[in-house]
């Protein structure tokens, strides 16, 4: 079973829903540091929704403050010309609005729900877009 991170942060962009060819669709969410973060240089991480997922996107919006649950996922790639390349992707398997004390506004779910959103997560059936 892959392991399961969480991650709050502060809404920077919502990405529009890619298509592709094979019918694959992705969306990502840019999050920065935590509202409360004093950092000079706040980090700046997008996460990928998948297939289904893309959709809880939808009435998300910038400056809101959310917890995302994601998996690391990893893939190994060899182009045409023989060259090997390596991706790394966060995964997002559900995503929280926060409030703004910080408290949920969506029940965030429980350890064994959220097992069942990784079933694609490193799967054999997935077949990289590019």
């Amino acid at each position: 079973m892959a392991a399961i991170y969480e991650y709050t942060g502060v809404v920077k962009k919502v990405q529009p829903t890619q298509t592709f060819n094979s019918g694959f669709t992705k969306r990502e969410l840019v999050l920065t540091d935590d509202i409360d973060s004093t950092s000079r240089f706040p980090n700046v991480i997008a996460f990928t929704f998948k297939k289904d997922n893309c959709s809880l996107l939808d009435s998300v919006q910038e400056g809101q403050r959310v917890k995302v649950r994601f998996a690391i996922d990893g893939r190994e790639w060899t182009n045409p010309q023989g060259q090997v390349k390596y991706f790394t992707d966060l995964t997002a398997l559900k995503l929280e609005i926060l409030s703004g004390d910080g408290s949920s506004v969506e029940p965030m779910p429980t350890p064994a729900e959220a097992a069942d959103g990784i079933a694609d997560v490193g799967s054999d059936d997935f077949d990289p877009p590019f």
